[in-house]
């Protein structure tokens, strides 16, 4: 099912959707049906400097952990 438009959680407006599941699982579903792709591109720059700040290391599941309240917050989306 492909969806072209979404009302985004983070702004508020109607928007291109994500053309694909942008991680695995309920996280990616929910990220794609509330997220338009502005709002998703604003969150990948904003983590990659958090994860180099913080030295995350994202192949550590364990230490990607770290990263989902902060997205949740950031996209203003339910705990994630």
């Amino acid at each position: 099912m492909t969806i072209a438009e979404v009302t985004c959680a983070r702004c508020g407006k109607v928007g291109p959707a994500l053309d694909h599941l942008p991680m695995a699982g309920a996280r990616g579903t929910l990220v794609r049906s509330r997220i338009c792709v502005p709002c998703w591109e604003l969150w990948v720059e904003e983590s990659k400097l958090l994860i180099n700040h913080h030295g995350i290391e994202v192949a550590d599941p364990q230490q990607r952990k770290r990263l989902y309240p902060i997205m949740a917050e950031f996209l203003k989306l339910p705990e994630l």
